[in-house]
């Protein structure tokens, strides 16, 4: 469970969702750590939440860069004294052609996101996971994406690096679990339904449309439209959560009342 003073790790810090979770964890009492490249706004973050109380630090860090992510886990560690929570959110999203991108652009597609969505999770892991395991406790949550429940949400002609670099995610979050669970690390995955955030309204205007929760029903089928404090709020949720609750699960939000509900425990209608 959270206890104020630790050290949380929070990737792609600077904006959206994860922006969204450091001030969530930092109005708990957490030491936040933001990773992200874009400095500016990472910056500007780590301020504004050292205006909620003091230890919050930013840290440029590409976390697809093996050597940079080393290098910042390490520091980290040492001047806090420990990793308690990694939350792994940093992540791009982008659309691609088989028949109609060129191969070159294609493969740029596929590296960027394969890199920043699926290395990162696995580079930031287990950089975390030996200090975790050597204080036995520990969490780990990934913010992997609600394409992973294709009982609801079916393929796309043209997610196709960004679907895939998630699916790796989400394999990564179940065997991660089943290894760090006895040292006492806990290890859970978020799947966000559409979320109110930079990057998801860049890509509706390239389409020319507002984002809502009727454009967004009329893309998915289902008109839902998720605050990105809201998720934050159900991430604090899940590191709440005590021993009876379980661990490699994947999480589905996609109305408020998802998040909500997280505070009173795991609901498996969320994780099929």
């Amino acid at each position: 469970m959270i206890k104020k003073g630790q050290t949380a790790i929070v990737t792609g810090a600077a904006e959206g969702i994860g922006a969204a979770i450091a001030f969530a964890l930092a109005r708990r009492g957490l030491q936040v750590m933001c990773l992200d490249i874009n400095d500016t706004e990472n910056s500007a973050v780590a301020e504004k939440l050292r205006e909620i109380s003091p230890g919050h630090r930013a840290y440029s860090c590409d976390v697809s860069d093996p050597v940079q992510v080393s290098e910042v886990f390490d520091k980290i560690a040492k001047e806090t004294g420990g990793i308690d929570i990694l939350v792994n959110n940093a992540a791009v999203f982008s659309t691609m052609s088989f028949v109609e991108d060129t191969y070159e652009s294609a493969l740029a597609d596929w590296e960027r996101n394969i890199n920043t969505n699926a290395r990162s999770t696995f580079l930031c892991a287990k950089k975390a996971a030996p200090y975790m395991a050597r204080q036995k406790s520990g969490h780990i949550i990934n913010i992997v994406t609600n394409h992973v429940k294709r009982y609801l949400y079916p393929p796309s002609s043209n997610e196709h690096s960004y679907d895939a670099s998630k699916y790796a995610q989400l394999a990564l979050n179940e065997s991660l679990d089943c290894e760090l669970k006895p040292y006492g690390i806990r290890v859970n995955a978020v799947c966000p339904a559409a979320t109110r955030t930079p990057m998801l309204e860049r890509f509706f205007e390239d389409y020319g449309l507002e984002l809502s929760a009727e454009t967004v029903g009329q893309c998915t089928g289902i008109p839902s439209l998720l605050e990105a404090e809201e998720v934050g709020e159900a991430v604090c949720h899940i590191l709440n959560w005590d021993e009876t609750q379980p661990t490699g699960q994947a999480i589905l939000l996609v109305y408020s009342d998802d998040c909500e509900m997280l505070r009173h425990g795991c609901d498996s209608r969320l994780t099929k």
